[in-house]
């Protein structure tokens, strides 16, 4: 398994702490907008907002998914990047080379791929991020949980989630995952009434004993979220960038390629 020391140094040689950070921050406040006591929103329908507004702007920041560019291609369809973003966020967002983190979903989880490992997004309640229950989780996130330290070993969901007769029945099927690469939890909390919040990463600890759930978690709020870069605000002519030499696949709505 990766280590502590490891990922940090991934994380801030290829300038994704930032970058996460900075999609946190953002999914924050529009789900602070959008999801109010007032209008009574309660903290399951924001908890799923979150996970797909946090998605949104790991995908921006990161030119993945609808927001795809070739690397040195960062600066185009920024009309389509600042879509529905306040004038703060956009001018927050740190430019970080397209390529560098990359879309590795789980079993359906949202996942992505940083400096030789992989972290999937879990949500839980502000402050108890030493309470959580890995066994009460998916299946997903319990068999990430059960990656211990030390060399990685690729193993699958079968291998440690069902006795040994119900593994012969169902190996034929492969239809359970490989985790192919180490992979942590990147966990997030917010609070709706104070706006206060939490972001971390680290190496989940499947806890069947009720001991601790973690191996070790790093703050990702703790000074670790400063922007590297900007981004040009809208209506700005962007630098000037040579023509790409390989054809380049520039961001569009999501509408668009369902046409």
């Amino acid at each position: 398994m990766i280590t502590r020391d490891e990922v940090l140094q991934a994380l801030h040689r290829t300038g994704a702490a930032p970058g996460i950070a900075w999609a946190f921050d953002a999914a924050c406040e529009q789900i602070l907008e959008d999801f109010t006591r007032g209008a009574g929103y309660g903290a399951l329908t924001a908890g799923v907002g979150r996970y797909e507004v946090l998605a949104d702007r790991m995908d921006r920041v990161f030119s993945c998914g609808d927001y795809e560019v070739e690397p040195g291609m960062e600066f185009e369809g920024l009309d389509i990047v600042f879509d529905g973003l306040s004038d703060r966020v956009q001018a927050s967002m740190p430019v970080i080379s397209a390529g560098t983190v990359t879309r590795s979903n789980l079993n359906g989880s949202n996942g992505w791929s940083v400096g030789g490992f992989r972290f999937i997004t879990h949500a839980f309640d502000l402050g108890e991020h030493a309470k959580i229950d890995w066994t009460s989780a998916t299946k997903t996130v319990q068999a990430v949980s059960r990656q211990a330290p030390g060399v990685f070993t690729p193993v699958t969901l079968l291998d440690h989630m069902l006795p040994a007769q119900a593994r012969e029945d169902l190996a034929a099927q492969d239809a359970l995952p490989l985790i192919t690469i180490p992979t942590l939890v990147l966990g997030h909390a917010l609070n709706l009434t104070t706006s206060e919040r939490e972001l971390l990463l680290g190496h989940s600890r499947y806890n069947d004993d009720e001991g601790n759930p973690w191996y070790w978690t790093e703050s990702l709020l703790d000074g670790n979220g400063g922007v590297s870069g900007s981004r040009p605000m809208p209506g700005v002519v962007p630098p000037q960038v040579d023509e790409p030499d390989v054809a380049v696949r520039l961001r569009t709505n999501a509408a668009e390629n369902a046409q």
